[in-house]
This record gives C-alpha cells, structure tokens and sequence, in this order.
C-alpha cells in the first residue's frame, strides 16, 4: 500500500526528531530501518527527569535599604561590576533627610532653652514655697501664743480689774452713804452749805450707779466679751493652721506645675534627639558601601521581575532588597516537579545542569531539598496542577553563572538494566491499553504491550514484545481499527503525557538521552 503524503511527512518529522535525539549509535548508524522502524533491543536505560528552572545563589549578601520610609536612588553603580568589600555601591537622596537634621538642631536649641529656664523656675518656686511655708508657720505659731495670753493672762487680769471695780464701788458707795446720813444735821447746824449738801447727794447718786455699772460691767464681759475673745483667737488659730496648709497646697500645685513644664521640656528635648538620632542614622545609611566582594546583581535574584525598579530617580522602601552579591561557589538551580513525579525524586540524586546563558557547559549538582507542600496551580489562568519545589545545589559554580537566569536540569533517578526497550513514539495508548505495530513480511501488526518505566526517550516493554523484532516509528493509516478511538504515543509508562505537563509548568522541551543501551 502506498504511503500517502502525510504518512510520509510524519515520517520525516520522526526521522528529524530522532536525529536530533540521539537515537543514533556512536557509530552514527541509525538503529531505524527503512520505513521508520526500530529494532526492538534489551540492555540498559538510564532513568532521568528533565525539568527547567531558576538559577539562585544558596549564600548571598542583599544590601537592604535601611532608611525608613521612601527614598530616592541618586547614584547606583552599574550592574555586572565586580567590587572589593568597602566600595561605594549606592547613594541615596540626602536632600530632605539634610534639611530634616537642620530644623531638628535648631528646635533642639529652643528646647534647651526652655528647658533651662523651666528648671531655674522650679528652683525659685521651692525658695519660695519654703519662704511661704515659714510665713504661714510663724503665723500659726503666734496666733497659739496669742490665744495663750488672752485664757493665761488677759482674761484672769481683766476679771481681777472688773472685780476691783466693784469693790471699789462698794467701797466709796459704803463711805458716801454714811456721810449722806449726817449732812442733814451738819446742814441744820451749818457746818455745810446748802450747795454743799446738794453736792453730796449727787455724790451718793454716782456712787450707787458706779456700783450697778461696775457689776454690769462684770456681767457683760463674763457673758460676752469673754467668749468673743476667746472664740476669736481660736479663729485666729484655726485660720492659720489652714492657712499653713492652703500655702503648702498652693506651693506643691505651683511646683507640681512648673515639674510637668520641666518633663514635657525633657520628654520634647528626649524626643528631638532620638528623631535626630534616626535622622543622622538614616543619614550614613544613605551612602551603602560593598558589605563583600562580589558582582553587582540588580535587585533579588530570585524575584528578576523588580529589578526593573532599581534605577537612578527610582524611590525604594525599608528593607527594600536594592542589590546583591551572590556567593559563587553556592549556587542552585530551583524547579518545580510535577506531583505525578515528586516520588521518583530523593535528596541526593546526581543532576547535571545546562545553563541558558553557557550553553556549551555542563554543570553538575545534586537534589538538596523537595518541598514537603506543594504549591497550587496558577489558578488565574485555569492551572489547577500542584507542583512541588525542588532544590538542586550545584557542585563547582562561578561568577559567570547569572542568578535568575534559566537553566536545564536533568535529575538521574536511577537505571534499568536488562530490559527490552523501544522509542517513546514507538508505543500508542488506547482505551487504557498500550500498543505497538509490528513490522513483518505480512505487512505491518498491532500488539498490546505491557510497559514498565521510562526516560525522556525510550521506554521499557515488559511483555508483548521479543528482542530483534521491529516496530514502526508511528501509527499506520492502515490500523484505523486502533487508532479510531483516538490513541495517543505514550510517552511515559503511567501513560501521561510529558511533554504537555512541561509546557503546563512554564518548561520548554525535555533531552532525550539514551546511555549504555545495547548495540
């Protein structure tokens, strides 16, 4: 039967694949027939994974912007530059941060000032307030002396007078009674004048109301004045023991005022230091000097998209990774492996590494660290795959590797050896059974194969199939009755589709590889 043109591209695309795969022996021989064919061979495969990742450095310096808040690049050294520990790498603006630091000196001065004066305040208000104190003491002290004098000496005394008075009185009133008895017979013998006589009754008269007003006297002082006295000295006395203390709450409020003038002072004067401190602090952190030596990286290499951030006139913030200095010699390369593949990785496993940027190098590593979580699908573009991170240390680096670049890792993750194997494409799935089509003398056959484990180019046959015998390269047109439900080459012996899964994860296309395989 003959080919129709399609079969035939197919077939030349297969041969271009295979070509370029490594499908060739050493020899340069094809182990294809005419036709597309291959013979079906037992030895041994080397199991690996391929997967593409990030380039990072394992140990590096970030130089973070330790300024507070949003600050200005003025001067950045370009990027690629190897420098010496100590070299000026950045400087940010010092303009504002300048002109802060001149208003904060000169507010300080003010504060001192205040400061100053409050605290001389607070020195004459204590002589004062001692002052006032003494003053409201010696008052307190005389009105008790006063209040002593008037019950001990003032009371006794005057009621001694008013006592006198009386008798006095009595007396004179005794003595003018009995010479008002004989003035009538001395005015009838003529001893007195008629004036005379007169007089003396007017005499008699005084002395009887001398007598009544001298005991009212003693009356309205033991009933009045006496008590008036003595309340008012006790007035005296409780007035000035209040007095001693509205001056000693006068004096603690007066002081108690100027102390909080004196600590808002010191809390203004503390608080305009400290803002000077960080000011003078964000100051000598704006001139950033290599912390080591090392290459200039732009920003984080493990997040490349910012470092279009880091430029002359951009602003950073706090803790703002500005640069990097990777650390050569521990470099490693990150992926993320598909979690139909997470089990077939271990710590340990040898790895070798082709960089984007030295594409002609070989580097090789080992896996140092799987994530124990996956990481969910890109949701936002319908990827709902979960994908696990994978560390993969590499063993001898230098500075000519990038961080953040792409790289190629292919994990070995272990060998077959005394298998049958066959070209991936060599196999087809269909209806959850597995295919291959024999080339005979008949014509071409389909039989149902058993697979085992694969590569990123042959796969194992378990059953189903002999050493020596051929199988085609691609699925005739005459086998529709096969291929009618839509059979698909298996790449992998889980009947997943890898190539597809990589395109998914943001890889591009795996190697192919075939070591010590039979000849």
């Amino acid at each position: 039967m003959k080919p129709s043109a399609k079969a035939i591209i197919g077939v030349l695309l297969v041969l271009l694949f295979l070509a370029m795969s490594g499908v060739f022996d050493k020899r340069g021989k094809s182990g294809l027939s005419n036709g597309g064919t291959f013979t079906v061979r037992r030895g041994s495969l080397e199991v690996t994974l391929t997967e593409r990742g990030t380039l990072k450095t394992r140990n590096a310096v970030h130089v973070l912007s330790e300024v507070k808040g949003r600050t200005r690049i003025e001067w950045l050294i370009e990027e690629g530059r190897v420098v010496s520990k100590g070299d000026l790498i950045v400087e940010l603006e010092k303009a504002d941060t300048l002109r802060r630091v001149d208003e904060i000196e000169k507010n300080l001065i003010e504060i001192e000032t205040e400061l100053n004066s409050s605290r001389t305040e607070v020195v004459i208000q204590e002589e004062q307030n001692k002052t006032d104190a003494e003053k409201a003491q010696l008052a307190l002290e005389v009105a008790i002396v006063e209040k002593e004098k008037l019950l001990a000496g003032d009371i006794p005394k005057e009621e001694r007078r008013i006592e006198l008075a009386i008798e006095r009185a009595e007396s004179e009133l005794v003595r003018s009674e009995g010479l008002w008895e004989e003035m009538p017979q001395m005015l009838e013998k003529g001893f007195v004048t008629q004036d005379e006589f007169e007089q003396e009754r007017l005499n008699l008269k005084e002395r009887r109301e001398g007598l009544v007003t001298a005991k009212q006297e003693k009356d309205l002082y033991q009933r009045f004045e006496k008590p008036l006295s003595i309340k008012q000295k006790n007035a005296a006395v409780t007035e000035a023991q209040r007095n001693v203390e509205r001056v000693s709450k006068q004096a603690e409020t007066r002081m108690g005022s100027l102390v909080v003038k004196v600590s808002q002072n010191e809390r203004r004067l503390k608080e305009s230091e400290e803002q000077l401190q960080r000011e003078q602090y964000d100051l000598e952190r704006m001139t950033i000097l290599a912390p080591s030596e090392g290459v200039i990286f732009y920003g984080n290499p493990d997040r490349p998209w910012e470092a279009e951030d880091i430029q002359v006139g951009e602003d950073v913030y706090f803790n703002r990774i500005i640069l990097t200095l990777p650390d050569p010699t521990e470099m490693a390369v990150l992926i993320n492996i598909h979690e139909a593949d997470i089990d077939k990785i271990r710590v340990g496993m040898q790895t070798v590494i082709r960089s984007d940027v030295q594409k002609d190098s070989l580097f090789h590593g080992e896996v140092s660290k799987i994530d124990i979580v996956a990481n969910a699908g890109n949701r936002r573009w319908g990827d709902q795959i979960r994908r696990f991170k994978v560390e993969i240390s590499l063993q001898r680096s230098n500075l000519d590797l990038k961080p953040g670049t792409s790289a190629e890792v292919e994990i070995h993750t272990g060998n077959l050896t005394d298998i049958l194997y066959v070209p991936l494409q060599a196999v087809h799935a269909e209806a959850g059974k597995y295919f291959c089509f024999l080339s005979t003398a008949a014509g071409e056959k389909s039989v149902e194969v058993v697979v085992g484990r694969s590569n990123d180019s042959f796969l194992e046959i378990v059953s189903g199939l002999e050493e020596g015998q051929k199988v085609l390269l691609y699925k005739p047109d005459s086998m529709g009755s096969v291929g009618d439900t839509g059979a698909e080459t298996v790449p992998a012996a889980n009947g997943r589709e890898n190539r597809s899964r990589n395109r998914g994860e943001g890889g591009g296309s795996r190697r192919e590889r075939r070591e010590g395989s039979s000849q």
